[in-house]
C-alpha cells in the first residue's frame, strides 16, 4: 500500500547515553527535503517532542527519510536523518547503500512505525544524546 502523503506524528525521545533519563529543554528541528519544510519544537520534561506530518514521498529516487537536529541553547549536539520503511516500490528499485542521499556523512536512524497509512502511522525514535 502507498504511504506517500498519509498523515504521519513523528515522537522523538532524548535521552543522556550518560545517564539514561530524559533530557528536557533541548531544540529540536526536523524537516524533510529541504529546511523551509520543517518545524521546530523544544523537549518536554519527559524528553520527547513530537511533529505532526506527512509520509515523505520518493524524492529523486532517493529512499524516504526526514533530517532531524538536536540543539542545546545554540549549539547543535547530534544531526541524523530517519529512515522510514520504503515499500516494494522503494526496495525493488534502490538500496539504501546505493542512496547518495545517505553519503554525507548524516547517521542513519530508524524509527519503530505504528498505525497505517488510512488512520495515520506514527514513527517513534530514542534519541541518545
Amino acid at each position: 500500500m502507498n504511504r506517500e502523503n498519509a498523515p504521519l506524528t513523528v515522537k522523538l525521545r532524548l535521552m543522556s547515553a550518560n545517564s539514561g533519563r530524559p533530557v528536557p529543554g533541548y531544540r529540536v528541528s526536523l524537516w524533510h527535503c529541504d529546511r523551509a519544510s520543517g518545524g521546530e519544537q523544544t523537549s518536554d520534561t519527559s524528553g520527547w517532542v513530537a511533529f505532526p506530518s506527512a509520509f515523505p514521498g520518493e524524492s529523486a529516487g532517493h529512499w524516504p527519510h526526514m533530517h532531524f537536529e538536536v540543539y542545546r541553547d545554540s549549539r547543535a549536539v547530534h544531526a541524523a536523518q530517519l529512515v522510514l520503511p520504503g515499500d516494494g516500490r522503494h526496495a525493488a528499485t534502490m538500496s539504501l547503500a546505493a542512496d547518495s542521499c545517505f553519503a554525507g556523512g548524516w547517521p542513519l536512524e530508524i524509527p519503530s512505525m505504528t498505525g497505517d497509512p488510512n488512520r495515520g502511522l506514527v514513527a517513534t525514535r530514542t534519541v541518545d544524546l
